[in-house]
């Protein structure tokens, strides 16, 4: 009978059904599993390390966790690398190859990107360069930031700023002037060595990006530390008792790869204010098959994890 209730015999005791009993139950499995999880992490760590790493961690603080992000946190960082090359690659063959012959849808659309990459030429390029990167800033993907956009039209511009020195080069000697183009004679040959350039520039700056990310987990607070090229340096520690809420911002294939930005919400003198962490928070799976607690000192940390990894 689940309604079952164990009446009170005098005013002063109390009513607990069934269902009381088994929530206390798996409030203190939980509390249990959580205290064995943390003891495990905490094992796993070198404590003279981590103050080391970590310098504004105080004494009283008790290092529970440290790491960093994922390599999958990183994976549009890398597919973006990958379609610009891809895109280099296509205005290469597609200059490169002939048109199929023969009927067929197949052939046709085939036939039809080969002529509209004969036709543009450098042009075309940059159009496409050119909507990827309007796709990639509107999107809301990790790569939507400042630094990705600024590579995305340095790779569009370098072949269209080689045809116009060119061009100048041309026009110049029509008029009779000595100008010369410092760069080689353009041709399509070099959509490959551009593309492989490109390619391999992006994926250099992701892994260092992505070292440059340093989590330390105490008992007490949460620290992360940024340190990319000198140029973007910060370090935030948050206690968890200014913790109001944590926000969970996953880019769509952040929802698939489980990985996403954290921003800790905390009280301020004037209501609400959100202290964006500013990271790809990509943790490690063996956190996410954590069970959920519900150990007050802990909670924070470790429902970072699990907004982490929705």
């Amino acid at each position: 009978m689940i309604g079952f209730m164990a009446m009170p015999s005098t005013p002063g005791d109390s009513y607990i059904d069934e269902l009381g009993w088994q929530s206390l139950r798996n409030n203190h499995l939980n509390r249990w599993a959580m205290s064995e999880l943390i003891e495990q992490f905490k094992s796993n760590i070198d404590m003279d390390s981590a103050r080391s790493d970590f310098p504004e961690i105080t004494e009283s603080e008790t290092p529970i966790w440290i790491g960093g992000p994922t390599t999958s946190s990183m994976a549009d960082k890398y597919i973006l690398s990958i379609l610009v090359l891809l895109v280099h690659l296509a205005f290469f063959l597609g200059e490169l190859l002939d048109t199929p012959e023969g009927e067929g849808q197949a052939n046709f659309v085939l036939s039809a990107i080969i002529w509209l990459i004969d036709t543009t030429g450098v042009m075309g390029f940059v159009i496409c360069m050119l909507i990827l990167t309007k796709i990639n800033h509107y999107a809301n993907f990790s790569t939507s930031g400042k630094w990705t956009t600024s590579w995305l039209i340095i790779c569009c511009t370098i072949p269209l700023f080689w045809k116009i020195m060119d061009l100048m080069e041309w026009i110049g000697g029509f008029l009779g002037s000595d100008f010369t183009s410092p760069l080689p004679t353009w041709n399509y040959f070099w959509f490959v060595p551009l593309g492989l350039l490109s390619f391999m520039v992006m994926v250099t700056l992701t892994v260092l990006y992505q070292r440059s990310f340093h989590y330390a987990v105490t008992d007490k607070r949460i620290h992360i530390r940024q340190s990319f090229l000198y140029f973007e340096t910060s370090a935030h520690g948050i206690s968890y008792h200014k913790v109001e809420n944590l926000k969970a911002d996953p880019t769509i294939l952040g929802r698939i790869l489980g990985f996403g930005n954290i921003y800790v919400v905390t009280r301020s003198g004037v209501g609400l204010q959100v202290e964006s962490l500013g990271a790809s928070a990509g943790i490690p799976p063996e956190i996410i098959e954590s069970p959920g607690g519900q150990n007050e000192n802990f909670l924070i940390p470790f429902g970072l994890d699990n907004f982490a990894e929705t």
